[in-house]
């Protein structure tokens, strides 16, 4: 298990470096099991939203970029009612209404439509400016779930965006983090789809920019989104799915 004082620092998002080679055997056995993966179409079928804070377009490409190659790019167009300053980008069809991308910032809690899988930035990832703004944004989370009934209430996770620079996998007996008297484990880690669980090394250099518009919601184009996320997408915090599914084992 690595502590607090144990994790690498960085203000950035880290683009360079190579893919340590236990990953895809990680992420390679998740995806095998099926406490432990979910596929695109679960996904869409158990959440009635997806919400994904981000600093940037390119951390969201980077990290959700083999979801948004399954179900198109992310819109609020024709979906439910969008948390305040997440005003539709008008990408082009197809695209998925029902996900969402926003900055840290812009996220009002007392919007999120009820339902929502929100996907927060690693609160100990390694990136020191967004782990302080994903502890506030989960904090006003935590705040708003407490006051909404049972079948309003929001699914909180984390994803990793620098995690995988320097996570101690699970065959090795590591847990990613441990602080604040909180354990962000294996226990709760899962992953996307069951394919292609090698190809995880690079997005495309193809895929053209995103832009940003002025509330704070980021647009979308066709052809934005790379076929398969830039780094393995591994998540932590079960959704009800595959909690339901382990606790019927």
């Amino acid at each position: 298990m690595r502590h607090d004082g144990e994790r690498p620092r960085t203000n950035r998002f880290l683009t360079d470096g190579t893919i340590p080679g236990h990953w895809p055997q990680v992420l390679g056995s998740m995806r095998a099991n099926p406490f432990t993966h979910l596929s695109p179409d679960e996904v869409r079928t158990e959440a009635a939203h997806l919400l994904i804070v981000a600093p940037s377009p390119e951390v969201a490409r980077a990290c959700f970029g083999e979801l948004f190659a399954a179900v198109g790019p992310p819109s609020n167009a024709g979906g439910p009612a969008a948390p305040a300053g997440m005003a539709p980008g008008g990408p082009s069809p197809p695209h998925d209404s029902r996900i969402t991308i926003t900055t840290p910032d812009d996220l009002v809690a007392a919007d999120v439509p009820a339902g929502t899988w929100v996907f927060l930035p690693h609160r100990q990832d390694g990136w020191t400016e967004l782990e302080a703004a994903s502890a506030r944004v989960r904090a006003d989370l935590v705040k708003e779930n407490s006051t909404r009934e049972t079948g309003s209430k929001l699914v909180l996770m984390e994803y990793g965006i620098n995690l995988w620079m320097w996570a101690e996998p699970p065959t090795s007996g590591g847990d990613p983090v441990c602080h604040a008297g909180e354990l962000i484990s294996w226990e709760s880690a899962w992953a996307l789809g069951a394919d292609a669980a090698a190809d995880t090394s690079s997005a495309s250099d193809s895929t053209s920019a995103a832009g940003h518009d002025a509330a704070g919601a980021f647009a979308y184009t066709a052809g934005s989104v790379p076929a398969a996320s830039a780094r393995p997408p591994i998540y932590f915090g079960l959704p009800p799915i595959l909690r339901k599914r382990r606790w019927e084992s």
